[in-house]
């Protein structure tokens, strides 16, 4: 239950989804509009501002109009007009930080696209396996409420007493009590998908999960598949983001002048004359902006190489812990059978004068295993998930219904 509330307040914010054009139903559809998120919305917005060139620094870094007189006479009079040009080390360095910023949006982008996917791929597998539990559920209480009708029929007959009356009763309020919480929260599924789907009619009912044999293909087969991690290289390319940083501030000092200048009162050959300047950067003002940067460096190294650890021994635990899920539902459902409870019930319906409370109680236990089964393989599919996740597959171009036998393409 913490996991769908969870997924509740994420997806109720509307901001989460955006509308469909054209009625969608298909899981596959739903799944797709993981890249149509409004929260990507921020990342467009940020790389269209950017695309622009509003962060060029302009060629000329100041233009200034100059008057002296130094003896305060008509003649001494002097004009002058100065072109301080910006340092092109300056200008080069900051046009390769701010492409090196746009692809750090792009990267964000995708984890986001990852996330995305990777929660809606959740809510599919809860909403599917909540309503088959919904329906075992029915079965049980509809089981439930024969033997109480029963018993009730039969309050007189020695093979019935008060007691068995008030157990069947309390039975069918434990049960009826179990079915409403699996319908509100189905309830609840439902409408955070069609939330998303723009589209309160979707019908999945006909949609056939993977099996567990091809969960297993699957898993074997993108192990040895190599997936670049997004958050990876999100901080490699912080890193890269950093040294760019340093190198522009290594370059903010101005480089020099050039200027012109008019003596219109001076007796001279030529009213004119020209002068030059150049700056000699020997002294920083700046190095405590470098320093920090440069900490920032070494705290994303650092990050870095705990980050690559984590995502190398991650995938090891979610693989050997999907073939272990694997491994104890397929032994879950071999004890199941070797329980012979269907054959046994198929017998005795066959038989005539038997108590009718004994049929349906082995009914209702074959109905437990089946609920026991189910959510076993439920766990299993939400590590599936987690596993997919892991190993970056999700969101990978072909996109692929990863729920589906075939792994159909996403279109």
């Amino acid at each position: 239950m913490n996991r769908i509330f969870c997924l509740a307040a994420y997806f109720l914010a509307i901001l989460y989804s955006s509308p469909a054009i054209n009625a969608q139903n298909s899981v596959s559809d739903f799944l797709l509009t993981a890249f149509e998120s409004k929260n990507l919305a921020q990342y467009d917005k940020a790389d269209a501002f950017l695309s622009k060139k509003k962060y060029r620094i302009p060629p000329i870094d100041e233009l200034e109009v100059r008057f002296s007189n130094d003896e305060f006479t008509q003649e001494d009079q002097q004009y002058a007009f100065r072109i301080s040009p910006a340092n092109p080390w300056q200008i080069r360095r900051n046009n390769a930080l701010f492409n090196a910023t746009r692809k750090e949006l792009s990267i964000q982008k995708q984890i986001q696209h990852k996330e995305n996917i990777y929660d809606r791929y959740q809510l599919v597998v809860e909403y599917l396996f909540d309503k088959k539990s919904a329906s075992i559920q029915d079965q049980q209480y509809s089981i439930i409420q024969k033997k109480v009708e029963i018993i009730g029929e039969n309050a007189e007959s020695r093979l019935f007493d008060s007691e068995d009356l008030v157990d069947a009763k309390i039975d069918q309020v434990d049960e009826l009590s179990n079915l409403e919480d699996r319908q509100i929260s189905n309830l609840r599924l439902r409408r955070l998908i069609a939330e998303i789907l723009q589209n309160s009619d979707f019908d999945w009912s006909e949609f056939s999960m993977i099996s567990t044999e091809k969960i297993k293909e699957v898993a074997n087969s993108i192990v040895t598949d190599e997936f670049a991690s997004p958050e990876i290289e999100l901080i490699s390319q912080r890193i890269d983001i950093v040294e760019k940083e340093v190198r522009l501030e290594k370059a903010d000092f101005n480089i020099g002048f050039a200027q012109v200048e008019y003596f219109p009162f001076r007796d001279r050959n030529s009213d004119y004359g020209v002068s030059f300047g150049i700056s000699l950067p020997l002294f920083r003002t700046n190095k405590d902006q470098i320093a920090e940067l440069t900490l920032d460096k070494i705290e994303l190294n650092t990050e870095l190489e705990i980050e690559i650890y984590k995502d190398s021994v991650n995938k090891v635990l979610e693989y050997n812990f999907l073939l272990d899920l694997i491994k104890q539902h397929e032994q879950l459902t071999e004890q199941a059978e070797l329980l012979n409870i269907e054959e046994l019930t198929s017998r005795l319906s066959a038989r005539e004068n038997d108590n009718p409370i004994t049929l349906l109680n082995l009914k209702e236990g074959l109905l437990k295993i089946e609920l026991l089964k189910l959510k076993s393989e439920e766990r299993l599919f939400n590590q599936y998930v987690e596993f997919l996740d892991t190993f970056n597959v999700l969101a990978q171009v072909p996109l692929r219904n990863y729920l589906t036998e075939e792994l159909e393409n996403l279109e």
